[in-house]
């Protein structure tokens, strides 16, 4: 419960301050491992030049370079994009003959599209979403009935069928522990600068997927052999044949 809590604040905190993080002047946001054009308009500039391009992790991904001029448009293509972040790029030119520097930044993501408020507002909320489906299940499964009723002497008096609802509810939760480490792995790989998070939720996505399909369709059985024997055990109660149970 403890740890849901904590969970649930921190995405609500990140939520109060994505609206106040400030968008530097940008040329965009582009797909990782493709070439990125960088455009520069000068009416009057005899140069434009990039003095330097760095990395997310803010090494130097190239230096001293001319752009290349075509009337008014002054372009340069980079294509070392295989970092996921915020490139930043600084560059000088001569307007109206006076040396002046510009800077600007470009995001590289695994899609190619920009993570906006909005749809961080989204993904945020579904995962809330979802926690709290797993949390309002896990309250109903303790509700639930576990055993079948019996009297002071631990005989069976009357089967009960909503013991195996919780058997049911268990499988809907690790299926929404399921989607919820889906989601987490694939925003992680194509948003974090550093793909070894996402990495990460993408193996342990991987293990809960093959313990799934295995695991569930004998659990599934397990479940339906259980139905079957409660039928029987139903038939012998009121053949007046005496049953014993758990408490």
């Amino acid at each position: 419960m403890k740890n849901i809590n904590k969970l649930l604040l921190g995405m609500i905190f990140l939520m109060a301050i994505l609206p106040m993080v400030s968008a530097q002047e940008s040329f965009g946001t582009f797909k990782q491992n493709e070439c990125v054009n960088l455009i520069q308009t000068c009416s009057n500039c005899t140069y434009i030049n990039i003095t330097n391009i760095a990395y997310p992790n803010s090494s130097i991904a190239l230096s001293n370079v001319e752009m290349t001029a075509d009337g008014t448009l002054f372009n340069y293509s980079f294509c070392n994009t295989s970092i996921i972040g915020t490139y930043f790029v600084n560059g000088i030119g001569d307007l109206d003959g006076i040396n002046s520097v510009w800077n600007y930044v470009f995001d590289i993501t695994y899609t190619g599209d920009a993570l906006t408020a909005q749809q961080s507002y989204i993904y945020i909320g579904g995962l809330i979403f979802l926690v709290l489906l797993i949390l309002g299940i896990s309250i109903l499964i303790n509700k639930l009935p576990s055993n079948d009723s019996v009297d002071e002497e631990g005989s069976i008096l009357q089967i009960n069928q909503l013991k195996h609802l919780r058997e049911v509810l268990w499988i809907v939760i690790w299926g929404l522990g399921l989607a919820i480490m889906f989601i987490i792995s694939n925003l992680s790989l194509a948003y974090l600068s550093s793909p070894m998070m996402g990495n990460l939720f993408f193996v342990i996505w991987q293990m809960m997927f093959y313990v799934t399909i295995i695991g569930v369709p004998i659990y599934i059985i397990w479940i339906i052999y259980k139905l079957f024997r409660d039928a029987e055990m139903k038939r012998m109660l009121e053949r007046g044949i005496d049953m014993r149970g758990t408490p």
